[in-house]
């Protein structure tokens, strides 16, 4: 499984639930009553900026790789690497407008999508690329028409690429059409692509496997709402699902459980109460460590705050880290020991955080 992904259906909604709560709990009244603890400083607002695309960890966990947008005579976009230990940074790519960001499993090469614009009216206008991060060398590897989704994913042994609604077989140089829809991930072994596809009458997607093979797909038992996060036992794709009911006065009983998308079996994980829905997932690279944003407190009496939860079987789920804005999706590190974060300013600009030792 990729541990990173582009951007995912869940994030918008997320992101903005989670403004929302920001937004209305900022009513004046004395500030909240716990400080932020929210890990270490690893780049302020004005060197990440306003646009960012999903976070990467190189392999040895050593760098950070994040796109952000620049404002010079014309709008551009670079691919910029951190170092995690002396918060030094270096630049990967530059493209004019890039709109995503994938990875293979041993992050020595990273896949760029990007708008072109000096196309003519007829022509492809998306392209993905791949950057050797040691070299720079870039190769172009498929051009498509700009469509609803351009995400982009490459399987972890960078056979198939999934972009702009093509599912590119880069062995044989095959090509087969997907439906409008987001790629989520590969299978262990390959053969099956977790897809959410869209849906013409509303906005839940289908959760579906598509063969890698010929394409034939098979729709699946699915969360009933957004995409939030998965995991995989075998070939079947287990589907973080977020449940909630009214526990009174402002809060909500928020329960995290988990979906076979082939079986349709399900496993409890961990219940939470709290003011706020929004939730922010991801598991780590080996699917054994949840991280999971959960907003608790009371806003009314000034005690709210959004705590990083991590999760292990077995185990009680563990505060790592709180703040008090609104934040992006937690990303694990490969070896699951630490997580980053971008932490969202009220200008809209961003700065990137990371807990470690959790």
């Amino acid at each position: 499984m990729s541990q990173l992904k582009a951007a995912r259906p869940a994030r918008f909604l997320t992101v903005l639930l989670a403004l929302i709560a920001t937004a209305c709990s900022d009513l004046g009244g004395p500030p909240p009553g716990e400080a932020e603890q929210p890990g270490v400083l690893l780049l302020p607002r004005d060197q990440v900026g306003h646009y960012s695309a999903d976070l990467v960890w190189t392999k040895d966990g050593t760098e950070l790789l994040y796109v952000k947008g620049v404002m010079t005579n014309v709008s551009s976009t670079v691919v910029n690497a951190v170092n995690v230990s002396t918060h030094s940074v270096r630049q990967v790519y530059a493209s004019p407008s890039i709109t995503s960001l994938a990875h293979e499993s041993s992050a020595t090469r990273i896949y760029v999508g990007e708008f072109l614009t000096t196309v003519g009216f007829n022509d492809p206008n998306f392209q993905v690329s791949r950057v050797h991060l040691a070299t720079g060398a870039v190769e172009v590897l498929a051009t498509a028409f700009l469509g609803a989704h351009n995400d982009v994913l490459v399987s972890d042994d960078e056979r198939f690429l999934v972009a702009s609604r093509g599912l590119y077989d880069l062995q044989t140089g095959t090509r087969i059409e997907l439906p409008a829809g987001v790629p989520i991930g590969f299978s262990p072994d390959r053969t099956k692509l977790l897809y959410f596809a869209d849906q013409p009458t509303t906005s839940i997607q289908t959760a579906t496997l598509i063969s890698t093979a010929d394409g034939s797909s098979n729709a699946l038992h699915s969360t009933g709402n957004f995409y939030l996060a998965h995991r995989w036992e075998g070939n079947s794709p287990q589907l973080l699902k977020k449940d909630f009911e009214f526990a009174g006065g402002e809060n909500y009983r928020i329960r995290l459980s988990e979906i076979d998308g082939v079986t349709g079996a399900t496993r409890d994980i961990a219940e939470f109460i709290g003011p706020g829905l929004a939730v922010q997932a991801n598991w780590s690279a080996d699917g054994r460590t949840l991280a999971a944003w959960i907003e608790e407190g009371s806003r009314v009496e000034r005690t709210d705050r959004t705590s990083l939860y991590v999760i292990r079987s077995g185990s009680a789920p563990t505060v790592v880290a709180t703040v008090h804005g609104s934040i992006g999706p937690p990303v694990l590190s490969p070896s699951g020991n630490s997580v980053a974060y971008f932490y969202y300013h009220d200008d809209d600009r961003r700065s990137l955080y990371m807990k470690s030792g959790i």
